[in-house]
Parts: C-alpha cells; sequence; structure tokens
C-alpha cells in the first residue's frame, strides 16, 4: 500500500495536473479557446481548486509561460555549457534561442500566445532570467575587449529586442532557410561590434 499523500504533496500534484493539461490545451488551441472547464476536466479536480492555486485562467497562462521560460533558458544553458570562451557561448546561446521558434509547442505559447494575452512588462519581468544570462555574456565580453559599445547594459537590451523580433519572425514560417538567415543576422550584429584585436 503506497503512503498517502501530505496535503502539500497533494496540492503540489494538483498544481502540476492542471499545468500539463493547460500547456497542452493553450499549445493546440490557443488562450482565448481554452476554458477552465476544459482544463479541469478529466483531472478529479474542481474548479476551486484551479482557482485556489491560480485565481483564474490568466493566472494558469502565466505560471505555463514561465515554465515555457525557464525550459527554453535551461535548454540554452545546456547547449552553452561545454563550450571554451564566453564568445562561442555569446553567439550560441543567441542562435540557440532562436531555434526554439521552430519547436512547436514552445513556437505557440512564448511566440504567439504569450505577447498577444500578457502586457509587455510582464513578459520582460518573465524573462529577467533568460535576460540575465545574455546581459552577463555581453557584460563578460566587453570586460575582455571582445566587444566595443558605448554601454554593455544598453547592448545587452539591444540584442535582447533583436532576438525577440528575430524569433517572432521566424516562427511565423516552418521554413529552416528563415532560422538560418535569422541566426546569421544575430551573429552579424555581435561580430560587427567584436573588437579588432579580440
Amino acid at each position: 500500500m503506497s503512503p498517502k499523500l501530505t496535503k502539500a504533496e497533494q496540492t503540489q500534484r494538483t498544481r502540476r495536473a492542471i499545468l500539463d493539461r493547460a500547456r497542452q490545451l493553450f499549445a493546440t488551441k490557443g488562450y482565448a479557446a481554452t476554458g477552465t472547464e476544459e482544463i479541469i476536466r478529466d483531472l478529479g479536480i474542481t474548479r476551486g481548486a484551479l482557482y485556489h492555486q491560480f485565481h483564474n485562467k490568466l493566472g494558469v497562462f502565466r505560471a505555463v509561460i514561465v515554465e515555457a521560460y525557464s525550459e527554453i533558458t535551461d535548454s540554452i544553458r545546456v547547449q552553452i555549457q561545454p563550450l571554451d570562451t564566453n564568445w562561442e557561448q555569446l553567439i550560441t546561446g543567441c542562435q540557440a534561442f532562436l531555434e526554439v521558434a521552430q519547436q512547436e509547442e514552445l513556437r505557440r505559447l512564448v511566440f504567439v500566445e504569450a505577447p498577444a494575452v500578457l502586457a509587455a512588462d510582464d513578459l520582460t519581468a518573465i524573462d529577467q532570467y533568460g535576460f540575465g544570462l545574455l546581459r552577463a555574456s555581453i557584460q563578460l565580453a566587453v570586460e575582455e575587449g571582445q566587444l566595443n559599445v558605448l554601454d554593455a547594459e544598453g547592448f545587452a537590451h539591444l540584442v535582447n529586442g533583436s532576438l525577440d523580433e528575430l524569433a517572432a519572425w521566424v516562427a511565423q514560417s516552418p521554413e529552416a532557410d528563415r532560422l538560418k538567415t535569422a541566426q546569421g543576422l544575430v551573429e552579424t550584429l555581435l561580430t560587427l561590434h567584436r573588437s579588432g584585436e579580440a
């Protein structure tokens, strides 16, 4: 006989079930076409349990997007970790972010639904972890004399904005050429600011 779950474990299991079901629905049907009844259907969960955990449908959606951004950042970390230099990590990290725009589930969640549903400042707050990774890499490149820019913080925002726009552009088409073009453009942007002595 399996041990009885504690209240905290039951709460965590309920939360996980809601998030998994909601993510699948938001990624396939979209936010607007997904109702709270559909999220809890077949889960053995009441609407009250959903509201207790997340307050409303928007709260569920925001939690799904927070997890999606965390997955993206963790995936980028895994890809850049084995690389020898910060410069390689910077280029590869930016290009890895753009690849997400052609991964069907994340593409719809992050580049189609999230900008349509969440306020821009909320998305900025959610992306602080990923942006922090980019900013630290650019700051290090400046300190190592690899990047020649007016201001490291401002340049990090410039690159981040460019990545967001390029990813949205890539997300509009499944063509591999569009992704390759976007990856080439961001590498060109960074290389144009590379110091001659690097």
